[in-house]
């Protein structure tokens, strides 16, 4: 505990506990602690539909424990006047606490289904061990991950302990934590299943159990949960159908062939019942499980890429970077583990093994799950641990003087070196690099953020609108931000104004088609229906040189939320000096990135362009490699003095030549001032120079009042 504990709180302590504000580590953390700060105030009434969530307000989408804890803290503690500064300090604490009790259960787990062993080196495992799990229980990472792990351990170890009242109540608050917790429902069904069948004698008993363990967690969510929350009707018909499924395995434990039956005929009998008299919670479960392919919109979120393409490229190491080595001694550890499970028939077993090969599955096809993963393969490595130990005849408390078959010199050094180098070494410094994360909100976003507070008008009617408690229809605001949906909710918490978009990706399409239009008249259009009053736009939206010839910046994520194909505003060709010269890559960039409202206002400021000397023409082939991909090639590029005069050797050189930019940031084609736009803010980093473009500019629409 204590090596958790320092790990999640040292290390960042100094970047989220600023001297003068708390700075959480991630985007969704700040609607977490708006939501609670708005509980708090009205306590225990917590925001369902939010007016300052959008223009026309928006339902609040968020399972209620984590900000109910936060705010139950702050109201026991401090009462519903308790400083803002005080809840976010609580807020930013949660996270870490519920990481350290999550190894607390990782521990119970282990040492209840193998030994006491097992239990110490899964709790050092879990406690060490870099990834997913380490960076969502870092101080300040507030959100709803740390719960989820620590109630779903909890579950686990109480249905191995055997204590069915624990293991339904820890399963009920898991789903008052995660809105999408059928995930977890689904495991448990198919372990019963499979547990049924392979421990026929066990069914009845486990059958009774888990029946008992649903019951008591779909009262829990009957009571307790909004029914109108997202995913509701999915979480009570998971518990409904884990509840029938346990009583189909109770009755027919003994009669293994009546028991797949009865389950089989009970699943078609639900999901046509399901298909047929509700359509809606059909199709959000068959949403839900397509979540898991790969999909172009979702590459724009990195937690949820598939774990290989996480860089936007197939890569085979990936799992080394993120988890080193307990994803694959893991996967080692659950093939021994279900090879001895075979053999000893052990339900408790079989449940860590169900758990542990789900979230491996769910890993490869969105990365965020290695949360659930990486203290899943503490538990199963634990197991594989003790048994390399016991090969090597380690004396421990059980057997204090191990009698061993000696098969080489050195064996219980070398067992004792194979657990320490291999489960626990490599992965020791990546964890340290993990805790030293940074604040997720720059200070000059914060500068912004800051101003929009101060320096524009309250959007309702009423100044203490923040805190008020809403109705289910509240007025619209009178104003909203146009913005990229990244930043949505530091415009809600931080500066107390309502984004146009917000990482809900709600208004996602608008924003993007508005950053994205060449015309500035449609991009204005944009704005109309979301009284968008104020522009904000930061220095990473538009392209930038990366290193190694690589791309920068939030372009391609804007055509593609836009619908609009990027080869319209750039590509990636290839050229070469000489026949017989490699290939060198080339970006080249059309007038119409050049044109795009993102472009014209980040870095031109709104100001018009007349570039000279920037501007290129070149025949642009298609050719095919030797593999038979297909790429453009750059031949023959030829600069000149005004965009105007390339634009007519381009159209003068015929079919394929085209005239283009070579830099994302310095102009290359003329295009005229804004003028419905005007800049009221800019922003800079405090190591930036004056002269150097700022990071973020805040535009007012003209003639707004």
């Amino acid at each position: 505990m204590l090596v958790a504990a320092g790990l999640r709180l040292w290390a960042p302590w100094d970047d989220v506990f600023g001297p003068e504000r708390v700075n959480f580590l991630e985007t969704d953390a700040w609607y977490h602690v708006r939501l609670a700060e708005s509980q708090v105030r009205n306590f225990p009434h917590r925001v369902t539909v939010d007016p300052y969530a959008a223009p026309n307000g928006q339902y609040v989408a968020v399972a209620p424990l984590l900000d109910t804890v936060i705010a139950a803290t702050a109201f026991v503690t401090r009462g519903r006047n308790a400083p803002e500064h005080y809840i976010e300090q609580i807020a930013a604490l949660v996270p870490a606490i519920a990481g350290v009790l999550a190894v607390v259960a990782v521990w119970a787990l282990a040492t209840i289904a193998f030994d006491r062993r097992a239990g110490l080196i899964a709790a050092l495992l879990a406690a060490v061990l870099p990834g997913h799990f380490l960076d969502r229980t870092l101080v300040g990472f507030v959100d709803h991950h740390a719960l989820e792990v620590l109630l779903s351990f909890a579950t686990l170890a109480s249905i191995a302990y055997g204590t069915v009242a624990g293991a339904g109540v820890c399963l009920g608050l898991y789903l008052l934590a995660w809105a999408s917790g059928s995930y977890f429902v689904f495991i448990l069904a198919v372990w019963i299943v499979l547990a049924a069948m392979l421990a026929p004698a066990q069914g009845a008993a486990i059958g009774r159990f888990t029946a008992i363990m649903a019951a008591i967690a779909l009262a829990i969510v009957l009571v307790f949960q909004d029914p109108n929350l997202f995913r509701y009707n999915t979480q009570v018909a998971a518990l409904t159908g884990l509840l029938l499924v346990s009583l189909a395995v109770m009755f027919f434990a003994n009669h293994l062939v009546k028991v797949i039956g009865a389950v089989a005929l009970l699943s078609v009998t639900l999901v046509l019942v399901t298909w047929m008299l509700l359509p809606g919670l059909f199709n959000q479960v068959v949403t839900d499980l397509n979540r898991f392919r790969s999909d172009s919109a979702r590459m724009a979120v990195l937690e949820a890429r598939p774990l290989f393409l996480y860089t936007g490229n197939w890569v085979w190491s990936q799992p080394w970077t993120f988890f080193r080595s307990g994803f694959y001694v893991g996967i080692i550890a659950v093939l021994g583990l279900a090879w001895a499970t075979r053999r000893s028939r052990r339900a408790d077993h079989l449940l860590i093994l169900c758990f542990t090969i789900a979230n491996y599955l769910a890993t490869l096809g969105q990365n965020r799950f290695g949360y659930y993963l990486v203290p899943a393969t503490a538990v199963v490595m634990s197991w594989f641990a003790v048994r390399v130990l016991d090969w090597g005849g380690v004396p421990h408390s059980g057997n204090s003087d191990p009698r061993i078959k000696r098969l080489l010199p050195f064996q219980r050094e070398l067992a004792v070196i194979a657990v320490v180098g291999v489960l626990v070494a490599p992965n020791l410094a990546p964890a340290a690099i993990t805790t030293t994360r940074a604040g997720g909100m720059p200070g000059y976003w914060f500068d912004a953020m800051q101003w929009l507070r101060v320096n524009t008008p309250e959007p309702f009617a009423t100044p203490d609108a923040y805190y008020a408690r809403y109705e289910k229809s509240n007025p619209p605001a009178a104003f909203s931000v146009m913005n990229w949906w990244d930043q949505g909710y530091w415009i809600i918490q931080t500066a107390r104004r309502v984004p146009m978009s917000n990482p809900t990706q709600n208004g996602a399409g608008k924003a993007a088609r508005f950053l994205t239009a060449t015309n500035e008249a449609d991009a204005l259009a944009e704005l109309t229906p979301d009284r968008a009053r104020y522009v904000i736009v930061d220095w990473e939206l538009p392209f930038r040189e990366g290193p190694d010839q690589s791309l920068a910046g939030r372009f391609q994520n804007l055509a593609d939320w836009a619908g609009i194909p990027t080869s319209r505003f750039y590509s990636q060709c290839f050229a070469r000096k000489t026949d017989g010269d490699p290939w060198e890559p080339v970006w080249i960039y059309r007038e119409p990135y050049y044109q795009s409202m993102v472009y014209r206002l980040m870095v031109l400021g709104g100001a018009a362009a007349a570039p000279g000397n920037n501007t290129y023409v070149a025949q642009v082939l298609e050719r095919t490699d030797a593999a038979r991909r297909r790429f453009c090639e750059v031949v023959n590029a030829r600069r000149f003095a005004t965009s105007e005069d390339a634009k007519a050797a381009a159209l003068q050189g015929g079919s394929g030549f085209e005239a283009f930019g070579l830099t994302p940031w310095q102009p290359a084609f003329s295009v005229p001032a804004i003028t419905g736009l005007r800049v009221t803010a800019e922003f800079r980093d405090s190591a930036q120079k004056e002269n150097e473009t700022p990071m973020i500019r805040i535009f007012e629409v003209a003639g707004s009042q």
